[in-house]
């Protein structure tokens, strides 16, 4: 509990930054990206015959007749939050392991009264409490917009949507807690989730455009389809699964590679 209090506290500016700026750009871009494209009720606009002509919606998983849909010019900007979450919840997920090294703290930490299963846990819960604070607070700011903006939205199919944005952080947090207690000596853990997060968006776009299920297993970007939650009224439910399955295997190896790992003290 005190290593929890401890990170919760040394990374409360970054949590906080990270929520409130994806809150006030999502708040301030639904209303302009609904008037822009004239209602996502309206057909008629220009923009929606020059866009269909593409396969950009297809790559982010959002079809031209579901951007049509109440929610579908929200599921169109929330694919690029997700972008952005899932860089936080990595960069997070690296930098709680790798500052101790880079830092030079480890052996602080390590001589303390402290186990390193207690460590871990301590370490796994505050990225994990980032992640839901993040989370929580786009899905809040995103209702709140659609509420008064742009009433009469399925509320259920909007928080799964909107819930997507949290569990890829989750799944990105997992991954880059992983990547920090592997290589700790990591001196860039920003640059590294910015290209892993890129990598990981492409893979999907590159699945959805070719039509290929099997590579998009490898990209949780892919798991999380708008179109699809609308279609079926829930996550598909081999995604969701494979979702979990990494979850938990990246969180447990990265345990075991924790316990067992060598810490170079200073002389």
């Amino acid at each position: 509990m005190v290593i929890f209090k401890y990170e919760m506290r040394n990374h409360r500016k970054y949590i906080l930054g990270w929520a409130i700026s994806l809150a006030v750009c999502i708040f301030l871009m639904i209303p302009v990206y609904y008037s822009l494209l004239g209602g996502a009720e309206s057909t008629a606009n220009p923009l929606y015959d020059m866009l269909g002509e593409t396969d950009f919606f297809q790559s982010i998983g959002v079809s031209m007749e579901y951007l049509t849909a109440p929610l579908g010019i929200y599921s169109f900007l929330a694919s690029f939050f997700m972008l952005a979450a899932g860089i936080f919840g990595m960069n997070f997920g690296i930098s709680i392991h790798t500052k101790e090294f880079s830092g030079k703290t480890s052996e602080y930490l390590f001589t303390k009264p402290h186990t390193r299963k207690e460590i871990f846990h301590a370490k796994a819960i505050a990225v994990l409490c980032g992640s839901v604070v993040v989370g929580f607070t786009f899905m809040f700011t995103s209702f709140l917009s659609l509420t008064l903006f742009h009433p009469g939205f399925d509320l259920g199919e909007f928080i799964l949507i909107s819930n997507s944005l949290l569990l890829v952080s989750l799944l990105l947090a997992a991954l880059g807690v992983l990547i920090g207690v592997i290589f700790s000596n990591n001196r860039s853990p920003l640059l590294t989730a910015g290209l892993v997060v890129f990598s990981e968006y492409c893979i999907s776009s590159f699945s959805r455009i070719i039509g290929n299920k099997g590579i998009s297993f490898l990209s949780p970007y892919s798991y999380f389809s708008a179109a699809d939650i609308s279609h079926t009224g829930f996550y598909e439910w081999d995604y969701l699964v494979c979702y979990l399955i990494l979850l938990i295997m990246f969180l447990l190896i990265a345990y075991n590679v924790f316990l067992r790992k060598d810490v170079q003290f200073r002389s």
